[in-house]
């Protein structure tokens, strides 16, 4: 070993220091420490908790695994179209919604599937309410009463029954990204499965089909209700029509405005169409009038031209012009029934048939024969423009009639077309309600599952590894709270706001003073750390009187008080150890010797100190035993002789240790704390509770003690770590050979 100096990190620093830099603790070694570390350190210290929850939870699954029912599986794949496979090339009866959300029509179907009145479909066309192979998968063997015929409402009790376990072992599952949907089916029977997976997509489609008919059935019902009446107002109408139209005399028929005998017909009355046919005969009168007369005028200007050289026929033309100019003259003055101007227009026409006369003697008889000919044509058209004029005057009179008649007959036309739509509507929905539209399609059937698909050990391994981790994390953080004891050296100047005087590393030996006495191992290492604290931990070095005591016994507080005074006498400076620890002495037990005169003979007035001295053998370190026990080891300890006692040593040794008892319960500590310099407290690594270690040490100081520090014992390194990493242990027992 190259260098004898200890270097166990447990330096103590004075108060001062410690407050003026909070981050760091007594013995100058931050004691922050990471979260991750911390919970680290937790799950170390709880370990086997943690070992033991998980692999009994894995038991349990592997167990469960084992001892499950078997769960087969089927699955059955739809289709389910925004889009309509329609039959027919026609609107069905439902609106279009294309606006709708398309999220919002799956989940309507993903209800559907799921809907109670799904499964109690199933139910029934399975009748799996009596059926021996369901009844034996969820219930058992078949019970007698299914063999027997159930009455409807036993049987609707059943099936309702059926239907809700079959919500339970059916699954929908929608294929995301697409139109398909999964039902999966899981039962105890494989064949069972799959045969109500595919019985459940059928009962859906067959679900969809019969609400479609449904619909159309409805809407069958109200076109009927429609038609019925539309044809009651329709025939009310004609019956009105034709009264109206029988009342005042108006008479149609129905014609073809149009070549094409498809063309819709035209309702025209009589007198309209002799109208009609007076005007095509009128125009044919008038055409022949003109004809006659145009021959008439050829036939009179050949005869003329004949008769043009007669002088008698000029004389009447000479003699005509003379009256006609006479005649204009009175028509300037009189009216035509002036007697001279009537006088005059007889003498006028009188030659005027003079000259025709001499005309027809001179022309022969064309021009007689064109004349009979244009007088006839003439009387022809005079008499059909007179009948045309009074059908029309009668076809005005008949349309004033007829407006009250068009109206009801346009009342007539709009409840016959009325009618018409709704024959035409109600045959389609006949047609369409009787064919249906469908929307849903089975993609693949469900088969017979080869193979179970619960219980499936990996995952229920891995489910109970997940639970086990779980319960493990809670019940280490339950210990975590519940354990209130002093862990690590940062946790005991937190609890006693004391410095770290030092940690004593625990050891495997069943006597510790014999580590102690062994100058190369850890625990003697430490003691000299806690010894070279304590040289700091006053301005004038180690006290001359101090005492070492605990919150209970077993923490260590007797090997303490032997393994300072050693460390001490090692130095070169003397020490001695007095046990005053009178209830249960150990100093005579460490040092190996009877436990003859002691501490409690001086308290009961034995003076002879020197005869109570007795030095180890090994080191031939001084200590007294206590003494006999007394049975009032109080009243001794709150004597003056106690400071007698340590007065008297003092005269012959420069430091005087005290063995004293356990605070907690007894009152002999804080009598002893009060007559010594210096306190140091003993505190047992996951020994005494966090709230007695408080309550002891207010016992000590409300006793006026002054506490020189806390000393960590039993610590385990390997359970722990101190500040940032350095463990405990290092000493000239791990030192490797040649160092």
């Amino acid at each position: 070993m190259t260098d004898a100096t200890p270097k166990s990190p447990m330096l103590a620093v004075p108060a001062s220091q410690t407050e003026a830099d909070p981050g760091r603790q007594a013995g100058g070694f931050a004691t922050a420490m990471p979260w991750i570390l911390q919970y680290w350190r937790v799950a170390l210290r709880w370990k086997w908790v943690i070992i033991g929850t998980i692999i009994a939870c894995l038991i349990a699954g592997a167990v469960y695994t084992m001892l499950a029912e078997r769960i087969y599986t089927a699955n059955a794949r739809i289709e389910i179209s925004r889009t309509e496979s329609k039959v027919l090339n026609m609107n069905g009866v439902e609106p279009e919604r294309g606006g709708r959300v398309e999220q919002e029509f799956y989940q309507t179907q993903y209800n559907l599937l799921r809907a109670r009145s799904q499964a109690e479909r199933v139910a029934k066309s399975l009748n799996l309410a009596r059926d021996p192979v369901y009844l034996a998968a969820f219930g058992g063997k078949a019970p007698p009463s299914s063999l027997r015929v159930m009455s409807k409402a036993e049987l609707d009790v059943a099936t309702r029954s059926v239907a809700s376990k079959l919500n339970g072992v059916v699954q929908i599952k929608p294929v995301v990204g697409s139109a398909l949907v999964d039902i999966s089916v899981s039962t105890p029977n494989p064949e069972l499965s799959a045969k109500i997976a595919n019985s459940w997509a059928e009962n859906f489609i067959s679900a969809n089909l019969e609400r479609r008919y449904d619909s159309a059935s409805y809407a069958r019902r109200f076109l009927e209700d429609q038609l019925q009446a539309t044809k009651a107002k329709m025939e009310d109408a004609e019956r009105e029509m034709m009264t109206y139209a029988e009342r005042q005399g108006i008479l149609t028929i129905a014609q073809s405005d149009s070549s094409d005998p498809k063309a819709p017909s035209v309702e025209r009355s009589i007198m309209a169409t002799d109208l009609v046919a007076l005007n095509d005969a009128l125009n044919k009168a008038t055409i022949e009038r003109i004809a006659a007369e145009g021959a008439l005028k050829a036939a009179s200007g050949q005869a003329s031209a004949v008769a043009g050289g007669s002088p008698s026929v000029a004389n009447l033309r000479q003699r005509k012009s003379d009256l006609q100019a006479e005649y204009a003259k009175l028509m300037v003055i009189f009216q035509p029934d002036y007697p001279p101007a009537q006088a005059l227009d007889r003498q006028i026409r009188d030659i005027d048939r003079s000259i025709a006369a001499e005309q027809s003697s001179v022309g022969g008889s064309s021009v007689a024969t064109a004349r009979a000919a244009y007088t006839a044509a003439l009387a022809r058209e005079e008499e059909l423009r007179s009948r045309v004029g009074g059908t029309r005057t009668n076809l005005v009179d008949e349309r004033r009639r007829s407006v009250q008649y068009g109206i009801l007959q346009r009342e007539v036309d709009t409840n016959r077309e009325l009618y018409d739509g709704l024959l035409q509507r109600y045959k389609e929905v006949g047609i369409a309600g009787g064919v249906g539209t469908n929307n849903v399609a089975i993609v693949d059937r469900a088969l017979r599952p080869g193979a179970p698909s619960s219980p499936r050990l990996i995952n229920n391994m891995f489910t109970s590894l997940l639970i086990g981790l779980a319960l493990a994390a809670l019940l280490t953080i339950v210990l975590a709270q519940i354990d209130t004891t002093v862990r690590d050296p940062a946790e005991a100047q937190d609890v006693t706001d004391l410095p770290l005087l030092g940690v004593i590393p625990d050891t495997d030996n069943e006597l510790a003073i014999d580590e102690v006495r062994d100058r190369k191992s850890s625990q003697s290492e430490a003691y000299l750390s806690v010894q070279t604290a304590l040289r700091f931990s006053t301005t004038t070095g180690v006290p001359k009187s101090l005492m070492c005591t605990s919150t209970r016994k077993g923490e260590g507080k007797s090997t303490s008080s032997y393994a300072l005074a050693l460390s001490l006498h090692r130095i070169g400076r003397t020490a001695i150890v007095v046990d005053c620890d009178l209830r249960s002495p150990s100093v005579h037990r460490l040092a190996g010797v009877a436990n003859g005169a002691g501490t409690s003979n001086f308290l009961s007035g034995n003076n002879d100190i020197l005869s109570m001295v007795h030095h180890d053998e090994s080191d031939n370190l001084p200590f007294i035993t206590a003494g006999p026990m007394p049975p009032n080891a109080a009243e001794l300890l709150s004597s003056d002789r106690i400071a007698d006692l340590i007065a008297a040593l003092g005269q012959h040794y420069q430091h005087v240790v005290l063995d004293a008892p356990p605070v907690l319960g007894l009152a002999d500590s804080p009598l002893l704390a009060s007559k010594v310099e210096g306190v140091v407290y003993c505190v047992e690594a996951e020994g005494a509770r966090t709230n007695a270690i408080r309550y002891s040490l207010a016992r000590l100081r409300s006793a006026g003690a002054t506490l020189l520090g806390v000393v960590l014992t039993k610590f385990d390194e390997k359970r722990a770590y101190y500040g940032y990493g350095y463990e405990y242990g290092y000493g000239y027992a791990d030192a490797q050979p040649g160092e």
